[in-house]
């Protein structure tokens, strides 16, 4: 039997990290899950995910950009896809762009909140195809 893919969900709303999980578990996927940044860090270096989804506004508004900087300067595990889901420009009218801040957010993917199942399936997938393409 093959190993699943497993991904972490870094989000402190719990609802949104369940309502993720459900999606993804009925998809063939393995989920962990992390509650704060913090929770995040020490939980990708315990379980070694295949891809991070994340959540940028969490103990501090910016807590996912730290997060993902941690995570991609540490050399064992900068290879692992980022997917930073957020509702940061409802919350404060600033958006962001994968194609013009991915370089300093660190990310591999950026959307807003919510994602529809199908385009966070698409996503994730999209991701997961351009690791292995790489390796």
């Amino acid at each position: 039997m093959s190993k699943k893919t497993k991904i972490l969900l870094v989000d402190n709303d719990v609802d949104f990290v369940d309502l993720n999980k459900a999606v993804l578990e009925n998809n063939g996927f393995e989920i962990v899950s992390a509650f704060s940044a913090r929770e995040g860090v020490a939980t990708v270096k315990a379980e070694q995910p295949d891809l991070i989804v994340l959540d940028l506004m969490m103990e501090k508004h910016d807590a996912g950009f730290s997060f993902a900087k941690q995570i991609k300067a540490d050399p064992l595990l900068k290879k692992i896809p980022i997917l930073m889901m957020t509702s940061v420009a409802d919350v404060t009218g600033f958006g962001f762009s994968q194609d013009l801040d991915g370089y300093w957010m660190k990310t591999d993917d950026y959307a807003e909140k919510p994602l529809m199942p199908d385009e966070l399936l698409k996503r994730v997938n999209n991701l997961l195809a351009k690791t292995k393409a790489t390796e």
